[in-house]
């Protein structure tokens, strides 16, 4: 069950930033066809576009996984008083990589697709 909860919020998350992503191309859509009709060449045009994505997604990664650090800390703090149980309070090498992988490609994904 667990692992359901944990899919239905990805899902959700990655709408999210899709939709975010999606209204950020669309208020800057007359801006984009400018620059390609001032003779922006469309690889210089899709390196923007990514570094305009990954100053959306970085900041984000790194305060989700701080943030899921802390929590995690805590909640097994918790957890080990109450049930006198030990565990290590530091998140899995597998939830960072997911968590840095959704988090910087699902603003790539969710910007090319639109543009």
């Amino acid at each position: 069950m667990l692992t359901q909860v944990i899919v239905f919020l990805a899902i959700l998350s990655g709408q999210l930033l899709y939709s975010l992503m999606l209204s950020d191309v669309d208020q800057k859509t007359y801006e984009y066809g400018m620059l390609r009709a001032l003779g922006f060449k469309e690889g210089h045009l899709m390196t923007l576009i990514s570094i305009q994505s990954f100053i959306f997604s970085v900041p984000g990664v790194l305060f989700g996984i701080c943030t899921a650090l802390i929590l995690n800390m805590v909640f097994r703090g918790l957890i080990y008083l109450v049930s006198n149980n030990a565990s290590g309070f530091w998140l899995t090498s597998t939830s960072i990589a997911v968590g840095v992988s959704f988090g910087l490609l699902m603003p790539l994904l969710a910007i090319y697709y639109p543009v």
